[in-house]
């Protein structure tokens, strides 16, 4: 095990191939701090996806080093939430059930004081995406918005260690997409997760990350890490109208050209 770095999410020459050989992640090597919000923004085919996929535990084949405070990230004190592109709802359970299995199954407990909380947690992280409504409804009878909302959720509801979201907002129109961020951002407000946020926007990035990851077009050149403390200290309705979001917008589309 390496001793590099004991703090936070530490990627160590991360490689993922397809079975026939070709890499999709050559050796990636990311330190990300704990608690903090990456979004990460690449072209097609540059291992957005994979790397979620990686850390949630989902390809077992990997090469390389994932750790989480010093310890293996896959292991079993470290709770990670994962929300696809598909949602990964249960078609045949209700909204309230989603969250109820994966908690239970994240978290088990026994006894009545157990099953009070739970149901209030549920009641809770529903109404802080404005889905409380819903509760008794199923998957299928939900927009596409409103399967985003649950699944989101259901990744708050689990208190996971890590956080992970592939591209969760990417089939909304723009109303709706500004406010699921805008909801996203008080839910890690008052749950601190370490979360890594992919996205095919450069202004959601902006918005949403802490720091934003910018992966390469290759497999040889590492990713940059880029510090968006700035812009997202700031409310995020007056972000889009700073000099500070103009300038960091510049200089993302500037790594992208060099990167992509």
């Amino acid at each position: 095990m390496s001793s590099l770095k004991t703090s936070g999410l530490h990627i160590h020459n991360l490689q993922v191939a397809y079975q026939n050989g070709q890499l999709v992640l050559g050796g990636m090597n990311l330190d990300l701090p704990e608690h903090g919000i990456y979004t990460v923004i690449g072209p097609s085919g540059s291992g957005k996806s994979t790397l979620l996929r990686a850390i949630a535990g989902l390809l077992p084949g990997y090469g390389g080093e994932l750790l989480f405070n010093g310890r293996p990230v896959h292991d079993k004190d470290t709770l990670i939430g994962l929300v696809p592109q598909n949602y990964g709802l249960l078609p045949w359970k209700t909204v309230r059930d989603n969250l109820r299995i994966a908690m239970n199954i994240a978290r088990p407990g026994k006894g009545g004081k157990h099953k009070l909380e739970q149901e209030r947690q549920i009641t809770r992280w529903l109404a802080s995406m404005g889905i409380a409504e819903l509760a008794g409804r199923y998957p299928l009878s939900l927009s596409g918005g409103q399967q985003q909302r649950v699944a989101i959720a259901r990744a708050f509801a689990i208190r996971p260690t890590i956080l992970l979201l592939d591209e969760p907002f990417s089939a909304l129109d723009a109303m709706t997409r500004e406010g699921l961020q805008q909801m996203f951002i008080r839910s890690w407000q008052e749950h601190p997760v370490t979360a890594l946020f992919v996205t095919h926007d450069v202004e959601e990035a902006i918005l949403l990350g802490q720091k934003i990851i910018v992966l390469a077009a290759g497999q040889q050149e590492p990713p940059e890490l880029v510090d968006n403390a700035d812009v997202f200290a700031m409310k995020h309705e007056d972000k889009r109208e700073s000099q500070e979001y103009f300038e960091q917008s510049k200089h993302i589309r500037k790594v992208m050209m060099e990167k992509w």
